[in-house]
């Protein structure tokens, strides 16, 4: 209940984390995931586009809360590209440095090797271990 027995609204829609993982998945290997653009665009950006902008740091916050009690990678990833396509590659907040953390700590734990990460994922990576810090080892 919120103040005065009125009730919040939720944040995010039922479905959040499954739009997440979609998003992730596309964005992890767009030509290789099978999924059309525009319906990922549809899905998974547009709805967020217009009412977020104005509270910036608490959809942050609920973003990386939800991904982190949920632990999917995908999601987890698709949360990352999120932030970035709503508020830019310069956004710094705690929350959302952690996210995108956590985003390429996905490639990371898969073996990826640096040239799989976006030039914002790969400037945080080197901004946070520095240089010659990736590990660039074959997948298994």
């Amino acid at each position: 209940m919120g103040w005065l027995g009125r009730k919040h609204k939720p944040r995010f829609p039922p479905d959040m984390v499954r739009r997440l993982e979609y998003l992730g998945r596309y964005e992890f290997d767009s030509p290789g995931s099978g999924l059309d653009a525009v319906d990922v665009q549809t899905r998974c950006v547009a709805p967020f586009h217009d009412g977020e902008a104005h509270d910036r740091d608490a959809f942050i916050a609920d973003l990386r809360a939800l991904v982190t009690e949920d632990g999917s990678e995908f999601a987890t990833y698709g949360a990352g590209c999120l932030v970035v396509e709503l508020f830019g590659q310069r956004v710094d907040t705690p929350d959302a440095l952690a996210v995108l953390d956590a985003a390429i700590e996905v490639k990371r734990v898969r073996g990826l090797p640096s040239a799989a990460l976006k030039g914002y994922e790969w400037q945080r990576w080197l901004s946070v271990h520095g240089q010659g810090t990736w590990p660039n080892r074959p997948r298994r």
